[in-house]
């Protein structure tokens, strides 16, 4: 067991597997306690619902990014609060027409990184109850979509207008997910791809601020 050279409450971890799942390895090594809260959650989310939505994006700040919000980690927790009650009202909306609709918990893994010039940004993974979603909806602004809950967000988040977020919030190659409980494979990959999350390089670690976090319930 080999302990972070800049935090000894973390655990470094080399393999290419973790509990018999694939992990990235090729940008260095992961830490081992990311990469348990991240199973956990992938097992919270399956254990309450039989086909889980997940999707992987970015977020980034604009160009004036030396604000006070780009210092701590306040600015994700604004953002994950404002997420969820734009979905809380969609539910509820929805539930208002048909009490057979299906609901959601929104969980969540996220990491802050820093990139060139040290300007930090957020990689997130997102589990939802596929059943309620299963797609981000069209990839055009002023839609009523999760694609647009996203960016409203965001903008919610930085306190700046939506229009202003344009470009701010990034989606990967092939970034969604449907994660199945009778099925290992469709776990495995998920689990694979937000193991980019758990890698040690880029985070910062003596500044105070975390460099990673996921719901806990």
């Amino acid at each position: 067991m080999i302990r972070h050279w800049q935090n000894s409450n973390l655990t470094l971890h080399y393999q290419p597997t973790y509990q018999d799942l694939a992990v990235q390895t090729a940008r260095g090594p992961l830490i081992a306690e990311y990469l348990d809260r991240l199973k956990l959650v992938i097992d919270l989310s399956l254990q309450q619902y039989r086909r889980v939505f997940a999707f992987r994006f970015d977020l980034r700040f604009p160009m004036d990014w030396h604000l006070p919000y780009a210092d701590s980690n306040q600015v994700i927790e604004r953002f994950f609060a404002s997420l969820k009650a734009k979905i809380r009202h969609n539910r509820d909306k929805v539930l208002e027409n048909n009490r057979h609709a299906h609901d959601t918990v929104v969980r969540f893994v996220w990491c802050r990184e820093f990139g060139q010039h040290e300007i930090p940004h957020y990689h997130l993974a997102i589990l939802l109850n596929n059943d309620a979603y299963c797609t981000l909806g069209q990839f055009e602004m002023g839609r009523q979509n999760l694609f647009n809950r996203l960016h409203q967000a965001w903008a919610s988040a930085l306190g700046i207008s939506v229009g202003n977020v344009v470009g701010l919030v990034e989606l990967p190659n092939a970034p969604f997910y449907v994660l199945r409980r009778d099925s290992p494979e469709t776990i495995a990959d998920f689990f694979y791809r937000a193991s980019y999350l758990c890698k040690s390089e880029t985070k910062q670690y003596a500044n105070g601020v975390h460099g990673f976090g996921a719901s806990r319930t």
